[in-house]
């Protein structure tokens, strides 16, 4: 296959997880049927969206924005492209970096030592598929660049995550929390319970950048 559903390319920063603060170009691709409640980018879900593209055309529109170090393939949800496998292949012979975003509902689809997946399963709070998002948890842990970001809300979110990262036994030198929040003010105050947690715990903790400067805006 060499044409995908997207839904937007741009350049900014990557504002989440690891790579944070980076310069990235991002393509967003089209279609999820994960269905988090509180998801900021729900434009994305339904798969006849966005805009059929080839992939050369995919890479001239992104790399007319200007130089990035960084390629970001998110979604939507970028594992339910039946695509996916030959964008990564072509997108590495482009970037000398690329990351996946991904709720880890398939197994990884590649591996490259230049390839990273910011693999975000969901906590029971988040959607009725949650439990569907840690079925591959093991491929994910062998994935040895595969980085575990985990969305975390009101209680009884904490507890949730402390549990499931036990459960599944992930490395927690590679598990990030992250608040959950479409705004500057919800953010900063679920990050400050974050904050005591990861500190106890042991844990990285993943800013949203994009929310503190823009706010929940396309595009960014």
């Amino acid at each position: 296959m060499t044409a995908l559903r997207v839904s937007e390319i741009f350049l900014s920063l990557q504002g989440e997880g690891p790579s944070a603060g980076t310069p990235a170009h991002f393509v967003r691709l089209q279609g999820c049927d994960v269905g988090c409640h509180w998801c900021d980018t729900k434009y994305s879900w339904d798969e006849r969206g966005g805009e059929r593209m080839e992939l050369e055309e995919i890479w001239t529109r992104a790399l007319a924005l200007g130089k990035a170090p960084l390629l970001v393939v998110t979604g939507g949800e970028p594992l339910a492209q039946p695509g996916l496998t030959p964008l990564l292949e072509q997108a590495l012979a482009r970037w000398p970096r690329v990351e996946v975003e991904t709720s880890g509902i398939e197994p990884p689809p590649l591996s490259h030592a230049r390839l990273s997946y910011n693999v975000s399963p969901k906590l029971p709070s988040a959607t009725p598929r949650w439990s569907e998002t840690w079925r591959h948890q093991a491929a994910w842990i062998a994935e040895p660049n595969a980085t575990f970001k985990l969305v975390v809300g009101d209680p009884p979110d904490p507890e949730d995550a402390r549990r499931l990262i036990a459960r599944g036994g992930l490395p927690r030198e590679r598990v990030m929390l992250m608040p959950e929040g479409i705004t500057s003010e919800g953010l900063r105050a679920r990050a400050a319970t974050l904050a005591a947690l990861c500190t106890r715990e042991g844990l990285r903790m993943s800013p949203r950048l994009q929310v503190w400067m823009w706010g929940a805006r396309r595009g960014q």
